[in-house]
């Protein structure tokens, strides 16, 4: 039996879902820009996932995404050192 629904107007045969949550206040704001701009809310999710994605593997090819991590787990590192830190002084006092 043939699929149903429309043929794909970039050639690209889409058939993975991928399903994930929003609060209301989001679910607002991205309908309030699907109808700006005159698009369906999933080709205006599917756009802006694909251009986030593009650019996270650009950020991920160059290195930055590394970086980007290693600075967080510094970060974090630094903020368990001055953790204890303070848990130690307060100890002495």
């Amino acid at each position: 039996m043939a699929k149903m629904g429309r043929k794909p107007v970039d050639g690209v045969v889409r058939e993975t879902v991928v399903s994930f949550k929003v609060s209301e206040e989001e679910s607002t704001r991205i309908d309030k820009l699907a109808k700006s701009l005159e698009v369906p809310k999933t080709v205006l999710m599917r756009n802006l996932l694909l251009d986030a994605l593009d650019d996270a593997e650009m950020l991920e090819k160059i290195g930055a995404l590394k970086i980007a991590k290693g600075i967080k787990k510094t970060s974090e590192f630094l903020k368990t050192l001055k953790m204890i830190k303070t848990n130690s002084s307060e100890v002495k006092n």
